[in-house]
């Protein structure tokens, strides 16, 4: 009874009414006011999406493949990631994106479309189990005159519907001022040297210094752990180009490299920082989790987003150098509005518009599809 009494009074205080109880779907729905919210499942019995829409109940859309196969495919994907950039791996990565295509995500595309979800609008992939470690959003036919996903929406990720209601209810006032950091560390503590990072601060700083109200820019020395987290504390907006180090045994020990060590995952998600906004990390493997837990999205980019960031950009792979400096060239030029303020909601299009510049130069399809959003 004691423990009955202390559970009750404790619903009765403000915004604990739902306390130890599941949330109501009309509070997870709000996930997908801005767009449908696409939850992807494996299990035993069977493999389904639920697609999420902010102004009717879910959809259920049977999936035709087995977990087993699933779990095969993920398994040969991984395998196939480590050597992009060694071999030419395009033949088989086109295999893998068909299948993902016409046995998973095509469904999902058609009854959004009888849905009125329009070409062009913004999705959610909300993936589950195995469907975590696979690119989703780059599914498709890749035949001649044939649209792969990324020509028909623009996909998003999310670990969780309440992460996503988490980061819509966070709104920023318009008034408040924008502090920006470019955190880079091409020469980390025993690890392999970064050519491009100061080009890429360079162009970071070029961009957004005569947009925001402070513009810090912490480099090679100056880029160490206490100077990364003491610049973060005090900037909402973050741009980090290092190496990404993930941990698959133990999520919670992956990290960043800095100059001095590591910028472990674990102190990221327990830090206090004051309304972050948005974080760009163009560092290798920054949103993969591990495959023989592929439930747990504890990877680089779910960490900032569960720590407070409301938008983050993230890769999948190794990313290349060059790449990724014309990806953020034209990345933070599509991130300002109308009225010359960032805005994070702005950055799954402008991660479209510069992938899709990609595309016309040819650059390989397995950079084409590295870098993908998580949150609003």
């Amino acid at each position: 009874m004691q423990w009955d009494d202390v559970v009750l009074r404790i619903r009765m205080l403000p915004n604990f009414s739902r306390f130890l109880l599941p949330p109501l779907f009309s509070d997870l729905q709000k996930a997908a006011q801005d767009g449908p919210v696409i939850i992807v499942n494996a299990s035993q019995y069977s493999c389904d999406a639920l697609i999420v829409l902010s102004d009717q109940g879910p959809v259920h859309v049977p999936i035709d493949i087995t977990r087993t196969e699933v779990s095969e495919l993920s398994s040969e994907f991984q395998s196939l990631s480590k050597e992009f950039g060694s071999f030419d791996t395009q033949y088989k990565l086109v295999k893998i994106l068909r299948k993902l295509w016409y046995d998973i995500v095509d469904p999902v595309v058609q009854v959004l479309q009888v849905s009125n979800v329009h070409p062009g609008s913004r999705i959610w992939w909300c993936p589950t189990a195995e469907f975590t470690l696979l690119p989703l959003h780059a599914a498709g036919p890749y035949e001649k005159k044939r649209d792969s996903l990324p020509h028909i929406y623009i996909s998003s990720y999310t670990p969780t519907l309440a992460t996503l209601v988490r980061a819509r209810q966070q709104v920023p006032r318009d008034a408040l001022p924008q502090h920006f950091v470019a955190i880079g560390q091409g020469s980390p503590d025993g690890g392999k040297p970064l050519q491009c990072v100061a080009s890429e601060l360079a162009v970071v700083a070029q961009r957004l210094a005569p947009v925001v109200s402070s513009f810090t820019s912490l480099e090679n020395s100056d880029a160490t752990v206490e100077g990364a987290f003491d610049a973060v504390n005090h900037n909402q907006w973050l741009h980090l180009a290092c190496h990404g180090m993930p941990n698959r045994q133990q999520p919670f020990e992956s990290s960043f490299a800095m100059r001095d060590g590591p910028l472990m995952i674990k102190d990221i998600i327990r830090s206090d920082w004051q309304n972050p906004e948005f974080a760009f990390l163009s560092a290798c493997h920054t949103t993969v989790g591990d495959e023989k837990s592929p439930d747990e999205s504890i990877h680089l980019a779910a960490a900032m987003q569960f720590s407070g960031f409301r938008s983050v950009i993230g890769s999948m792979w190794s990313v290349d150098d060059e790449v990724a400096l014309e990806v953020v060239s034209t990345f933070y030029g599509n991130l300002v509005d109308d009225t010359g303020r960032l805005d994070c909601t702005r950055a799954a299009v402008a991660l479209s518009k510069a992938l899709k510049k990609l595309r016309r130069n040819n650059i390989p399809l397995e950079q084409q599809i590295v870098f993908v959003h998580i949150g609003v």
